[in-house]
């Protein structure tokens, strides 16, 4: 109880100084913490703890910094909102997106044209709330993981950072627009940032800087692939096999929520979120094959340490003399 108190105290005090804490850093500490207090009654096991977390933290914090120099490696400092940023790509995100999906509209203008409108409503702040979600959802599933099923852990935590690096590494070699963007420069008919509005509207100051462009560490042209889509998909797809029709509704719909969240705030092209969902799709396919491979070779391991030892313990009874009578008992 002391430790629960002193944790949301923690929070409180968080909240009143510096904000909400969205931050990479911040949620996984808080997570990291939260560890720590449910197990204070039956003993915290601080060597998993930090094994498990700590290279985490270390390879996040490393992506957070490097995502906002992302697009500086290839294409020049397109990073930089201004005229700088028309070096990003748009065109086949548009053309996709317009004539494909849209049939002649791209979905972001459609949407806004049925159901924005300036003074926001109530789904505004529930597409809000789904939009922040990607900011803590990944790392909350990863505490309950480590507590309560730690080889599913071992299993996820890989998948999500290796899904993490893959769209870094998009990022440097395709660095794109998002609908908001676009439409500023007049690549598609005038949008909104719904969600630097609903920020605006909060009074968050933390917020609204980080979301619009006012954070060294943001990169207005991280688009392709969207992980704001893949993140879901991910965890739809590692939860999927074993899970109640109750559960899979629950792992269907949220993809599919924050999808609609995305393409209707304006974050994203439908064409960043189908690219995401196959890079979801591909790391969960190909490293369920690479972990099962690596657990099968240390089950092996185990399995020929274990038989080894047994010879060992055995080496007496080989030393015998071929005569000697061996006596049997029933």
């Amino acid at each position: 109880m002391i430790g629960w108190a002193v944790l949301i105290a923690s929070l409180v005090v968080y909240y009143f100084v510096a904000g909400i804490p969205w931050s990479t850093n911040s949620v996984l500490l808080y997570v990291m913490a939260g560890l720590v207090v449910s197990s204070l009654g039956s003993g915290v096991r601080w060597k998993r703890l930090m094994l498990d977390w700590f290279p985490l933290i270390v390879v996040l914090f490393g992506y957070g910094i490097l995502r906002g120099y992302a697009s500086h490696t290839l294409w020049g400092p397109v990073s930089t909102y201004g005229s700088l940023s028309q070096q990003a790509f748009y065109a086949p995100q548009v053309w996709f997106d317009t004539h494909v999906v849209g049939l002649g509209v791209d979905p972001t203008v459609q949407l806004q044209r049925w159901l924005y409108r300036p003074g926001l409503h109530f789904w505004d702040y529930l597409v809000w709330a789904c939009y922040m979600s990607h900011f803590f959802t990944s790392f909350i599933i990863a505490g309950v993981l480590w507590k309560t099923n730690h080889r599913k852990f071992r299993r996820y935590v890989p998948m999500f950072v290796g899904l993490t690096f893959i769209g870094y590494v998009t990022y440097v070699l395709y660095p794109a627009m998002p609908p908001w963007m676009a439409s500023e420069f007049h690549h598609i008919p005038p949008t909104t940032r719904i969600i630097d509005q609903v920020w605006k509207h909060l009074h968050i100051g933390l917020g609204q800087a980080l979301f619009a462009g006012g954070n060294k560490f943001d990169n207005n042209v991280a688009a392709m692939p969207s992980l704001h889509g893949a993140y879901p998909m991910l965890i739809c797809l590692f939860f999927w096999k074993g899970s109640s029709r109750r559960k899979r509704v629950l792992l269907a719909a949220y993809p599919i929520c924050m999808a609609f969240s995305l393409v209707y705030t304006g974050e994203h092209f439908v064409t960043d979120i189908f690219v995401g969902w196959i890079y979801a799709a591909a790391t969960v396919y190909f490293g369920s094959k690479l972990l099962d491979r690596w657990e099968a070779r240390r089950t092996r391991k185990q399995l020929l340490a274990a038989a080894d030892g047994s010879q060992i313990e055995a080496a007496p009874l080989d030393s015998l003399e071929p005569d000697l009578p061996l006596i049997a008992s029933g």
